[in-house]
């Protein structure tokens, strides 16, 4: 992709799949960063543990938007 891969949030490992579920289902292409360090050594939480949820740079703006109304209880349910 032209502009690469941006990350839009960090989080630990439930939360990054839950942030891909959600922006996978407003179409958005999603990959997940260093998921396999919690996976080969254990590291649910803390700083070990975290995961970075990337999009491409060109939808970043519409994936942050998501996220906002998403925390904010604003996501449409009927997609």
């Amino acid at each position: 992709m032209p502009g690469g891969w941006v990350t839009v949030a960090v989080r630990e490992r439930v939360e990054a799949l839950m942030v891909q579920g959600l922006l996978e289902a407003a179409g958005l292409p999603v990959r997940l960063l260093g998921e396999a360090l919690g996976n080969i050594y254990g590291f649910n939480t803390g700083p070990l543990g975290l995961v970075q949820v990337q999009v491409p740079a060109e939808v970043a703006g519409q994936a942050r938007d998501i996220l906002a109304a998403g925390c904010q209880g604003e996501v449409p349910h009927d997609r």
